[in-house]
């Protein structure tokens, strides 16, 4: 539930409430007044009556009057004798049945009796008189307690109603702001920096945190700024590093190769430090070979894409790790799958899967490499039966310079570029990367990409 929908409903309900216990004090008052009146009016009947006159000389009442009060007398030996019954003379009303304990109840203070009809009672002896039974029938009064409490019903729902929907409306331009904060806060989430939130009027609540979250955005997009400056500075950096890197490594391991052809009879030495200078040289390569390839994915064009038989390229990747271990079972399911994209980036990533499968996986253990492409989408899924990644370690694996084995040894691991290689070529081709549990025990590699590029006619087998 929204906040403008809470506030909203806490308004009606507090409407509802408020004029509810008006209604409950409008009627209770209502209903004491009438009853007070009838009471007084009871006690004076009874002070002006003359009841040995209507015992001995009883007049009846004229057939169109209405009498609004009931008389009766109380005799000595407890019963109770009607003298002059309420209603109108053709059409009187049955007096209430009283017992004794009522009209001694009665004779305290003024009581109601149920019936059909009901009636007010009350019970005096004057001085020198007999007890003398008033009576004045409720069917007016209930039937207007009745109405007015349909009234007071109605216009407690209606004012509530009514309440509501002015709360609403109140509420909504109350939130516009907010509205308008939000609204500024989505676009800056997706990207538009330069936008601002709306300031509300100066002085209020709203006012101040329109100030403050626009300060916060124009320190964050600073911030932002800064570290994207920073970011191209440092690829820049490392592109240009790569590219002068590259030049000198090319000319050391020509000297050494030089050097080894002529120097058959060198001594141990000098061989083996040979053969560290050319397998440190080769490592420092693929190092500056794998950084510029990252430098190539940030800046990819779509413009650089070409039809590219991604089943070829993995089937050549694979049946090499299947050639230098033989003892290893590689189970390959390629369907023919064509896209668009940059040949040599995927070659790049296959040689990486494969290097991780031979590094990371034991010896002898199963792969499992199937490639599909339906509903315009390519599937690349390889299954391994190695030790697999943590599932807390999986999203940071895919991050540049991570190793996940914390030993640092160029054994177990390379520069921590493999996975982000991957998923920077992923990303170029506009596909997503998943790492999840293999049914083999070990990690399962999920790819997928797509379109693809119309039919291609390539190998097939």
């Amino acid at each position: 539930m929204t906040l403008r929908a809470r506030v909203t409903l806490l308004t009606a309900l507090l409407i509802l409430v408020s004029t509810s216990l008006l209604g409950a004090l409008a009627y209770v008052t209502s209903s004491r007044l009438q009853y007070d009146s009838i009471d007084n009016s009871l006690a004076s009947v009874i002070t002006d009556a003359r009841i040995r006159s209507l015992a001995t000389n009883p007049r009846p009442v004229p057939d169109d009057v209405y009498s609004p009060f009931a008389l009766a007398r109380v005799n000595r030996d407890g019963t109770v004798t009607v003298l002059r019954q309420a209603g109108l003379g053709s059409d009187p009303l049955p007096f209430p049945q009283l017992s004794a304990e009522f009209i001694d109840a009665a004779s305290v203070s003024p009581v109601s009796v149920t019936g059909t009809p009901s009636y007010r009672v009350l019970v005096r002896q004057p001085p020198n008189r007999a007890t003398i039974i008033a009576a004045a029938p409720l069917g007016d009064v209930e039937s207007n307690l009745a109405r007015l409490a349909a009234v007071i019903i109605a216009s407690v729902l209606a004012v509530t109603l009514i309440g509501g929907v002015a709360a609403w409306a109140i509420v909504r331009r109350f939130f516009r702001p907010v509205d308008a904060m939000v609204d500024a806060a989505h676009a800056i989430s997706l990207g538009d920096t330069q936008r601002r939130v709306p300031t509300a009027r100066a002085g209020t609540e709203l006012g101040e945190l329109s100030e403050s979250l626009n300060l916060m955005i124009g320190s964050l997009t600073t911030s932002i700024a800064t570290v994207e400056a920073s970011e191209q500075r440092l690829r820049a950096f490392v592109s240009d590093a790569s590219h002068e890197i590259r030049t000198p490594l090319t000319v050391i391991r020509g000297y050494v190769e030089l050097l080894q052809r002529e120097e058959s009879g060198a001594s141990e030495l000098s061989t083996r430090a040979l053969e560290r200078i050319e397998g440190e040289s080769r490592r420092l390569e693929r190092l500056v070979t794998q950084l510029l390839l990252l430098e190539r994915m940030d800046d990819l064009s779509v413009s650089a894409f070409a039809s590219v038989d991604l089943a070829e390229i993995v089937r050549d990747g694979f049946d090499d790790l299947a050639a230098l271990n033989p003892d290893r079972r590689v189970d390959m399911d390629l369907e023919p799958a064509a896209l668009l994209g940059l040949e040599d980036a995927w070659r790049q990533l296959v040689a990486n899967i494969v290097q991780n499968c031979t590094r990371h996986t034991p010896a002898g253990s199963p792969i499992q490499v199937s490639l599909h492409q339906a509903g315009g989408q390519t599937t690349l899924i390889v299954d391994d039966a190695g030790p697999g990644i943590p599932l807390d370690q999986r999203a940071h694996a895919l991050e540049r310079f991570t190793r996940l084995d914390p030993s640092r040894s160029t054994a177990t691991g390379g520069f921590g570029l493999g996975m982000s290689i991957m998923r920077a070529v992923v990303d170029a081709h506009g596909g997503s990367i998943d790492l999840l549990d293999s049914p083999l025990g070990g990690l399962r590699l999920v790819i997928t990409v797509g379109p693809p590029v119309a039919a291609f006619d390539g190998p097939s087998e």
